[in-house]
C-alpha cells in the first residue's frame, strides 16, 4: 500500500510540513511572499509518513567533502590536502569495516603558519588547531565512490562535547548537518538497479534508501531534499536547509536536491513526473533567487550519467526551462517582480 498523501498549494505547503516534521520551517517563506496567483496543486508524502527513522546528526559550522589525492578543501581558516591513500583491498564493505579497516589516508593541514601532516586510519576523528577532522570513509576498488576520501571538517566550538571530543568519526548519528544557502537547482534520480514499477511502493524504497544511506554511507538522512515517484507525489526528503549528499566529487552545498526515484537511464519519465519536476524547480527558484542558468544535472557537476538519459534531455534540449519559465510568468509573476 502507498503511503498517504495531503494535497498542497504553495501557501499551504509550510502548514503541511510543519505538521509532520519541525524539519522546514523555512518554507513558510513561500506562503509570505507568495504571488496573488496560487501555483498549481502539487501533492507532497511528509517525511514522518513515509522515514524508517528520524533525521540523525547534529547541526554545526562544519563542511563535508569526497577528495582525491591531490585535492584541497578550504574551510574558514583551515586547508587540508589529501596527499595519498593506503587502500586495504581485503576489506570488504560490512558494518565492521570502519571499525576493522586497514585503510590510511595522508593529510596535509594548514592554519596560519601551523602546518602538519599526518596519517590517518579511515573511521579515525581528531582535533587540531581548533577544528576537528573525521574521515568519514576511504573508498577502495570495487567500492561506490572507488578513490574519494569521505571528510568530515568543524569547529570544534560548534560541536555537542559528545562530538567534539569522540576519536571516532563514528556512524550516522555522528554525521554532522551542514547549513548552506540555496543557489543551484539540481536534478537526480537515484539510479536504482531495476526501474521504478507502478505496482512498487515508493516510500519502501526511500526507507530502503535511508537505510542504505545511515549503515553504508553514514548519512544522516537521504541524500535528496526531495524526491518524486511515478505519479508526481513530491516525497519531503532531508531538510533543505542543509547541505545533501554525494558519491561523486562535487560540491553539494548551495544545491536544492531534485530526485526522481527510479533508473532514468532505463525507463522514460512519466508526463506526471516531468510536471512536478517543474513545478519544485519554479518553486525553488522564486523561494531562493535561483537564476535559470543555476538549474541543472547532477551530471553537470561530476562524473556521472545521472540523472539518466531519459531525464537528461529535457535539461538539454530547454524543456525544463522553459516550462519553469512558464511557471514563474504564470503563477509567480509577482513574485518574481518583486525579488
Amino acid at each position: 500500500m502507498r503511503s498517504r498523501t495531503t494535497p498542497w498549494r504553495c501557501r499551504a505547503m509550510a502548514a503541511a510540513l510543519a505538521a509532520a516534521s519541525a524539519l522546514t520551517p523555512g518554507l513558510t517563506g513561500c506562503a509570505a511572499r507568495r504571488a496573488a496567483t496560487d501555483p498549481p496543486v502539487l501533492r507532497i508524502v511528509p517525511h514522518a509518513a513515509w522515514e524508517a527513522h528520524r533525521p540523525l546528526g547534529y547541526a554545526a559550522d562544519a563542511d563535508r567533502r569526497n577528495l582525491r589525492p591531490g585535492d584541497r578543501l578550504t574551510f574558514r581558516e583551515l586547508v587540508l590536502e589529501v596527499v595519498t591513500t593506503e587502500v586495504d583491498s581485503t576489506t570488504t564493505a560490512d558494518p565492521a569495516r570502519v571499525a576493522a579497516s586497514g585503510d590510511v589516508v595522508v593529510l596535509r593541514l594548514q592554519r596560519g603558519d601551523a602546518r602538519e601532516e599526518r596519517r590517518v586510519r579511515e573511521g579515525a576523528a581528531f582535533a587540531w588547531e581548533g577544528y576537528r577532522v573525521a574521515v568519514v570513509a576511504i573508498y577502495g576498488p570495487g567500492e561506490l565512490g572507488a578513490g574519494l576520501v569521505a571528510l568530515e571538517v568543524a569547529t570544534l566550538a560548534s560541536l555537542p562535547p559528545t562530538v567534539a571530543t569522540a576519536d571516532s568519526a563514528g556512524g550516522a548519528a555522528l554525521r554532522l548537518r551542514i547549513p548552506h544557502e540555496i543557489t543551484h537547482i539540481t536534478l537526480h534520480h537515484t539510479g536504482s538497479r531495476e526501474p521504478l514499477r507502478p505496482d512498487d511502493d515508493p516510500a519502501e524504497k526511500l526507507r530502503g534508501l535511508q537505510v542504505w544511506g545511515a549503515r553504508d554511507r553514514n548519512w544522516w538522512d537521504v541524500p535528496y531534499h526531495m524526491l518524486i515517484d511515478l505519479d508526481g507525489r513530491v516525497y519531503e526528503g532531508r531538510d533543505w536547509r542543509y547541505m545533501g549528499e554525494t558519491n561523486t566529487a562535487y560540491d553539494p552545498r548551495g544545491h536544492f536536491l531534485i530526485s526522481v526515484i527510479g533508473n532514468y537511464g532505463r525507463q522514460e519519465p512519466t508526463q506526471a513526473q516531468l510536471e512536478a519536476i517543474a513545478d519544485l524547480m519554479a518553486w525553488a527558484a522564486a523561494r531562493f533567487n535561483v537564476p535559470l542558468d543555476r538549474i541543472g544535472g547532477h551530471y553537470h557537476y561530476a562524473e556521472t550519467s545521472c540523472p539518466g538519459e531519459h531525464l537528461r534531455r529535457y535539461l538539454e534540449d530547454g524543456t525544463f526551462r522553459r516550462m519553469v519559465e512558464q511557471r514563474l510568468e504564470g503563477h509567480w509573476r509577482g513574485e518574481a517582480a518583486r525579488r
